[in-house]
Protein backbone atom coordinates (compact mmCIF):
# COMPACT_ATOMS: atom_id res chain seq x y z
CA UNK A 1 0.00 0.00 0.00
CA UNK A 2 2.54 2.20 0.89
CA UNK A 3 4.70 4.14 -1.92
CA UNK A 4 8.48 2.89 -1.93
CA UNK A 5 11.12 4.76 -3.64
CA UNK A 6 11.47 1.86 -6.71
CA UNK A 7 7.78 0.64 -7.00
CA UNK A 8 5.76 3.20 -7.44
CA UNK A 9 2.84 4.79 -6.08
CA UNK A 10 0.51 4.49 -3.00
CA UNK A 11 -1.88 2.93 -4.50
CA UNK A 12 -0.01 -0.32 -5.30
CA UNK A 13 0.98 0.41 -9.01
CA UNK A 14 3.98 1.21 -10.44
CA UNK A 15 3.03 5.01 -11.44
CA UNK A 16 5.73 6.88 -10.47
CA UNK A 17 3.84 8.39 -7.05
CA UNK A 18 4.69 11.21 -5.79
CA UNK A 19 4.07 10.79 -2.19
CA UNK A 20 1.56 8.62 -0.31
CA UNK A 21 0.22 11.69 0.97
CA UNK A 22 -0.12 13.74 -2.57
CA UNK A 23 -1.05 10.58 -4.57
CA UNK A 24 -4.23 10.34 -1.73
CA UNK A 25 -5.32 13.85 -1.74
CA UNK A 26 -4.93 13.57 -6.11
CA UNK A 27 -6.89 9.90 -6.09
CA UNK A 28 -9.81 11.82 -3.90
CA UNK A 29 -9.67 14.64 -6.76
CA UNK A 30 -10.45 12.31 -9.74
CA UNK A 31 -13.11 10.68 -8.13
CA UNK A 32 -14.44 14.34 -7.29
CA UNK A 33 -13.98 15.29 -10.69
CA UNK A 34 -15.76 11.82 -12.00
CA UNK A 35 -18.58 12.06 -9.21
CA UNK A 36 -20.99 13.72 -11.91
CA UNK A 37 -20.09 11.99 -14.19
CA UNK A 38 -19.10 14.57 -16.84
CA UNK A 39 -15.77 15.70 -17.32
CA UNK A 40 -15.22 19.60 -17.24
CA UNK A 41 -12.76 22.10 -17.83
CA UNK A 42 -13.39 24.33 -15.27
CA UNK A 43 -12.78 21.13 -13.09
CA UNK A 44 -9.70 20.24 -14.79
CA UNK A 45 -7.99 24.04 -14.29
CA UNK A 46 -9.22 23.71 -10.37
CA UNK A 47 -7.12 20.98 -10.02
CA UNK A 48 -4.12 22.32 -12.20
CA UNK A 49 -4.60 25.39 -9.56
CA UNK A 50 -4.96 23.12 -6.72
CA UNK A 51 -1.35 21.14 -7.70
CA UNK A 52 0.18 24.73 -8.28
CA UNK A 53 -0.55 26.28 -5.42
CA UNK A 54 -0.48 23.66 -2.75
CA UNK A 55 2.45 22.50 -0.87
CA UNK A 56 1.31 18.86 -0.71
CA UNK A 57 2.11 18.90 -4.82
CA UNK A 58 5.43 20.43 -4.72
CA UNK A 59 7.18 17.55 -6.23
CA UNK A 60 4.64 17.68 -9.17
CA UNK A 61 6.27 19.14 -12.40
CA UNK A 62 2.63 18.79 -14.62
CA UNK A 63 -0.41 18.36 -12.98
CA UNK A 64 -2.07 16.84 -15.59
CA UNK A 65 0.61 14.11 -16.37
CA UNK A 66 0.70 13.52 -12.90
CA UNK A 67 -3.48 13.44 -12.20
CA UNK A 68 -3.76 10.78 -15.71
CA UNK A 69 -0.84 8.47 -14.41
CA UNK A 70 -2.71 8.30 -11.03
CA UNK A 71 -6.13 7.63 -12.58
CA UNK A 72 -4.21 4.88 -14.33
CA UNK A 73 -2.69 3.41 -11.26
CA UNK A 74 -6.37 3.76 -9.69
CA UNK A 75 -8.40 2.17 -12.67
CA UNK A 76 -10.21 -1.07 -11.90
CA UNK A 77 -10.56 -0.01 -8.48
CA UNK A 78 -13.81 0.31 -7.08
CA UNK A 79 -14.76 3.56 -5.54
CA UNK A 80 -14.59 2.71 -1.77
CA UNK A 81 -11.89 0.47 -2.44
CA UNK A 82 -9.70 3.68 -3.75
CA UNK A 83 -11.53 6.01 -0.66
CA UNK A 84 -10.23 3.53 1.92
CA UNK A 85 -6.41 3.48 0.53
CA UNK A 86 -6.83 7.23 0.58
CA UNK A 87 -8.15 7.84 4.07
CA UNK A 88 -5.50 4.88 5.28
CA UNK A 89 -2.39 7.70 3.68
CA UNK A 90 -4.17 10.80 5.67
CA UNK A 91 -3.84 11.85 9.19
CA UNK A 92 -6.77 13.53 10.47
CA UNK A 93 -5.11 16.98 9.25
CA UNK A 94 -4.60 16.08 6.19
CA UNK A 95 -7.78 14.46 5.89
CA UNK A 96 -9.79 17.62 6.30
CA UNK A 97 -7.77 18.86 3.59
CA UNK A 98 -8.30 16.02 1.26
CA UNK A 99 -11.89 17.05 1.78
CA UNK A 100 -11.30 20.56 1.24
CA UNK A 101 -9.81 20.37 -2.11
CA UNK A 102 -12.45 17.40 -3.01
CA UNK A 103 -14.65 20.23 -2.42
CA UNK A 104 -13.06 22.41 -4.36
CA UNK A 105 -13.23 20.32 -7.31
CA UNK A 106 -16.94 19.77 -7.08
CA UNK A 107 -17.87 22.97 -6.75
CA UNK A 108 -15.68 24.46 -9.62
CA UNK A 109 -18.70 24.58 -12.02
CA UNK A 110 -21.05 26.30 -9.38
CA UNK A 111 -23.04 23.81 -8.82
CA UNK A 112 -23.03 20.51 -6.66
CA UNK A 113 -25.62 17.62 -8.30
CA UNK A 114 -27.03 14.83 -5.92
CA UNK A 115 -23.86 12.56 -7.23
CA UNK A 116 -21.48 15.01 -5.95
CA UNK A 117 -23.36 15.30 -2.75
CA UNK A 118 -23.16 11.08 -2.46
CA UNK A 119 -19.80 11.27 -3.21
CA UNK A 120 -18.56 14.08 -0.81
CA UNK A 121 -20.78 12.24 2.29
CA UNK A 122 -18.80 9.13 1.51
CA UNK A 123 -15.33 10.81 1.43
CA UNK A 124 -16.36 13.09 4.47
CA UNK A 125 -17.41 10.04 6.80
CA UNK A 126 -14.78 7.59 5.79
CA UNK A 127 -11.74 10.69 6.27
CA UNK A 128 -13.60 11.41 9.39
CA UNK A 129 -14.52 14.99 9.29
CA UNK A 130 -16.82 16.03 11.26
CA UNK A 131 -20.12 17.22 10.01
CA UNK A 132 -19.99 21.06 11.26
CA UNK A 133 -16.23 21.13 9.63
CA UNK A 134 -17.36 19.89 6.30
CA UNK A 135 -20.48 22.40 5.87
CA UNK A 136 -18.21 25.48 6.84
CA UNK A 137 -15.43 23.58 3.69
CA UNK A 138 -18.73 23.26 1.50
CA UNK A 139 -20.17 27.14 2.59
CA UNK A 140 -16.57 28.32 1.14
CA UNK A 141 -15.68 26.74 -1.65
CA UNK A 142 -19.02 27.57 -2.81
CA UNK A 143 -18.65 31.26 -1.54
CA UNK A 144 -14.55 30.81 -3.41
CA UNK A 145 -16.39 29.68 -6.72
CA UNK A 146 -19.11 31.83 -7.36
CA UNK A 147 -19.04 33.56 -10.96
CA UNK A 148 -21.14 36.11 -10.61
Amino acid sequence: MKRTKNYGCAFGSYHKGVNPTADAMMALCLLALASDGKLKSKELEIMDQIVAMSPIFAEVKNARDYAASLAEAVAGKGRGEVIKEAASNLNSRLSETAYALAVQVVTADGRVVSSEHRFLSEIRRALGVPGPLAGKINAVAAILNRGK
